[in-house]
C-alpha cells in the first residue's frame, strides 16, 4: 500500500474516531473527576490509539497525520485556549483541549501528538513544549516566539532551524519589551521579573517564497512562522514583536500546503471562517503576505524527530 493510499485509509477511520461523542473540552488538572477532563481523556486515549497504526511512521507524516486529521475535521479557532489549570494564577483554562486551537496551541498540540508514543508522554510533551524547562506557571509560558518559543524548544531538542538550508536568508532584529508586555497586562510582579532585549530571527522574504522551487526545499511536517521584522504594537500590547503566525507546511501530490489555525482574515474575503485551514503555501503568500505592508517572509523549523530515538533518551 503507497503511503497516499495508507494515510487515506488511517484518516478515514480517524474522522470517526475524532467526530465520536464526548470529544471536547480540555484537561483542567491532573486527575480530576470533572466531566470536562474525562470527556478530555477519552479523546486523547481515542487519539493514541492511532498510534498503533502509525507505528514506523517518521514524525514528518504523523505531523501531516494529525494536521490534516484536525482540518478535515473542522475544527475551530479559538483565541488563547490554553492556560494552567490548578496551577494558574493569571489563567485556569485547562492544560489541553482537542476542541479548538488558536495558530500556536495547534502547532503545539499536533508537535505533541506526533512525538508522543502514548498518553502519559503526551501530557509531558505539551508542557515541555509550552514552558520554559516543562516548568508550568504564566511566567515561563513561552509567550513570545523568538525569546520564548523557539530558542527554548531548539534547547529542549524539539526543533531545528532549517530556514538558511531552504534558500539565503535575511535576518529580523526586533526589541522586545516583554516587560511592558506584563505591564499592560496589569501583571507588575512579572514585569518586575522581566528585561528588554534584541531578538532576531531568520526568515526567507516573501517574494522568494512565490518561487516554486524554494518553496519545494521546505521540509514537509516543518513549522512555519511568519515573520514581521520590527512590528510595532507598543500601543497595543507595550511592545514591538516580531512573529504574528505559526502552522505546518506539508507537501502533497507535488503541491506545497500549509495547515494552520486560522482567525479567519483572508484579506479577499475567499474564506474568512475561523477554523483550521490548508491553504497553498504560494497562494496563501500571495493573497496574505504580500497585501501586508509589515510581512517579510517565513521562517522555517525541522521538528525532530524524537520518536525514533527513544532508546537512547527517554522522555521525562
Amino acid at each position: 500500500m503507497t503511503v497516499k493510499a495508507w494515510a487515506l485509509r488511517l484518516l478515514k477511520v480517524s474522522l470517526w474516531v475524532l467526530m465520536a461523542p464526548g470529544l471536547s473540552y480540555g484537561q483542567t488538572a491532573a486527575g480530576s473527576t470533572t466531566a470536562e477532563s474525562l470527556s478530555s481523556e477519552q479523546n486523547l486515549a481515542r487519539l493514541m490509539n492511532l498510534k498503533s497504526q502509525l507505528k514506523g511512521q517518521p514524525s514528518a507524516e504523523q505531523i501531516r497525520f494529525y494536521a490534516e486529521l484536525f482540518y478535515q475535521s473542522k475544527t475551530p479557532y479559538l483565541a488563547d485556549p490554553l492556560g494552567e489549570a490548578q496551577f494558574g494564577g493569571v489563567s485556569s483554562r485547562p492544560l489541553y483541549r482537542f476542541d479548538g486551537f488558536d495558530c500556536t496551541t495547534f502547532v503545539e498540540t499536533v508537535m505533541a501528538l506526533s512525538l508522543a508514543q502514548n498518553a502519559t508522554d503526551f501530557r509531558s510533551l505539551i508542557n515541555r513544549i509550552r514552558y520554559k524547562a516543562g516548568q508550568v506557571s504564566y511566567f515561563n509560558r513561552n509567550h513570545f516566539p523568538t525569546v520564548d518559543w523557539i530558542p527554548n524548544n531548539i534547547h529542549a531538542g524539539f526543533v531545528t532551524d532549517v530556514t538558511s538550508l531552504v534558500a539565503p536568508a535575511q535576518e529580523s532584529l526586533t526589541y522586545i519589551e516583554k516587560d511592558n508586555w506584563y505591564l499592560k497586562k496589569g501583571l507588575r510582579t512579572f514585569a518586575e521579573r522581566s528585561q528588554k532585549t534584541w531578538a532576531r530571527i531568520d526568515y526567507i522574504a516573501k517574494e522568494d517564497l512565490l518561487n516554486e522551487q524554494i518553496v519545494q526545499r521546505i521540509p514537509s511536517g516543518a513549522i512555519f512562522n511568519v515573520v514581521r521584522p520590527a512590528w510595532n504594537l507598543r500601543d497595543e500590547t507595550g511592545t514591538s514583536m516580531d512573529v504574528s503566525h505559526q502552522g505546518f507546511v506539508i507537501h502533497e501530490n507535488g503541491e506545497v500546503y500549509m495547515i494552520h489555525a486560522s482567525n479567519g482574515r483572508s484579506r479577499d474575503g475567499q474564506d474568512d471562517s475561523l477554523r483550521v485551514k490548508k491553504d497553498l503555501l504560494r497562494e496563501y503568500v500571495q493573497r496574505v503576505m504580500m497585501n501586508s505592508p509589515t510581512t517579510g517572509g517565513m521562517n522555517f523549523l525541522s521538528v525532530r524527530n524524537i520518536t525514533l530515538e527513544r532508546k537512547s533518551r527517554s522522555i521525562r
